[in-house]
């Protein structure tokens, strides 16, 4: 795979820049994608997790203009819309509603007095789970708050793109994604507290093995998905145990004891099941990734994959292919599905010495079941946003 440079695409994106818009871009705004070691659907049940940036990237290059207008280039789709800064609809492609959207979002609260010039561009794969759309929505935040000298730390971007996805585009998606994609630190681990809204930073010992994604190929937009159902059930689970109990149990405290009294409602009871035991997952990774102990990253990798497929539901028969056929081969340590879920990829530690030939058993034995190619990636991790100016 290619491993463009971040100091390349800048330097390219200004020359697409200066062609497309005849001046130079007033500033730019660099934000990577993500990845999610473990604490999955987590975030918006006030858990824990443990994402990282890697080293794919969506980058924004913004120039004010004189009227209220928005031009906006997609190098990506290599197709120019040209709208009003406070034009909200749901035409055109889905990329074009995330910019609407989050500059809609912007001026709303800010009251922007003038326009863009906007160019859009990046190399995170679409379909691997990387969250190009949370990279997207923070480009386009941090590029244009420092653009107009507006309050521009780290938790408005955060707050301003959450506010995108629930209040405009109608995905009541946790803050995973954006926070990853702000706040990583490269050499280090992410381990991020929801509730609280804070994080920490942990060193990791894992050594001769790698992070490979393996793409089903299946396309999930979390739009289209019964994402927001599984929402809406965690929040109804713990309503309905609260009304039993006449106690006011929240998700931060919840234990297995707690959800006994629900066993009879087998949704209800299984989407908490998994949250409760993520959660202390995500403890566990912590300390096996510190004391580098391979095992038992994978053991518990294996073991989110089997709650997230079992108890919360949303994988599919291609992703249980994948973990299955991984299973065989002798450089799979662990894996299990990655993001949104129902469809997407799976993040694997994979040995190093053997990461070749499992890629290539993985890609035939999946094609002679299905009779189609599936992709793959090898994660390298990277630091989070960052703005440069002319």
């Amino acid at each position: 795979m290619d491993r463009i440079t971040k100091h390349n695409l800048v330097s390219e994106y200004k020359k697409k820049f200066l062609k497309e818009f005849k001046k130079n871009p007033d500033v730019i705004s660099v934000a990577p994608g993500r990845i999610n070691i473990i604490g999955e659907h987590t975030d918006y049940n006030q858990g824990f997790a443990i994402p990282s940036a890697v080293d794919k990237w969506i980058l924004t290059l913004l120039s004010k203009r004189d009227d209220k207008l928005i031009e906006v280039y997609s190098i990506n789709y290599k197709k120019k819309n040209i709208f009003k800064l406070n034009e909200l609809d749901d035409k055109g492609d889905l990329w074009e509603r995330y910019v609407k959207a989050t500059l809609y979002v912007i001026n709303n609260k800010y009251n922007l007095d003038r326009g863009f010039n906007i160019l859009i561009g990046g190399n995170i794969p679409i379909g691997f789970g990387m969250s190009s759309s949370a990279a997207l929505e923070v480009s386009i935040v941090s590029s244009v708050l420092n653009s107009c000298c507006l309050k521009c730390d780290k938790y408005e971007i955060l707050k301003i793109c959450n506010a995108v996805e629930k209040e405009i585009l109608g995905i009541n998606s946790g803050m995973l994604d954006q926070y990853a994609s702000i706040f990583s630190i490269k050499n280090k681990f992410l381990l991020i507290d929801f509730l609280k809204l804070n994080h920490e930073y942990f060193d990791s010992n894992i050594q001769e093995s790698c992070w490979v994604l393996i793409n089903s190929m299946v396309s999930r937009e979390l739009i289209n998905t019964d994402y927001n159902v599984r929402v809406n059930e965690c929040l109804e689970a713990i309503n309905l145990i609260n009304r039993k109990t006449n106690q006011k149990i929240t998700f931060d405290s919840i234990s297995i004891d707690d959800i006994q009294c629900i066993k009879n409602n087998k949704i209800f009871y299984n989407r908490l099941f998994h949250l409760i035991t993520e959660n202390q997952r995500v403890f566990e990774m912590k300390n096996a990734i510190i004391k580098g102990n391979l095992n038992e990253i994978g053991n518990l990798l294996n073991e989110s994959h089997i709650s997230l497929s079992k108890y919360y539901d949303v994988s599919c028969n291609e992703i249980e292919s994948i973990i299955s056929l991984s299973k065989q081969h002798k450089a799979f340590y662990g894996g299990r599905i990655m993001g949104g879920g129902f469809g997407g990829c799976t993040i694997n530690l994979i040995d190093n010495n053997l990461k070749d030939d499992f890629i290539f058993y993985i890609k035939n034995k999946f094609f002679n079941k299905y009779n189609y190619n599936i992709e793959y990636e090898q994660i390298s991790f990277c630091n989070g946003l960052e703005i440069v100016t002319n």
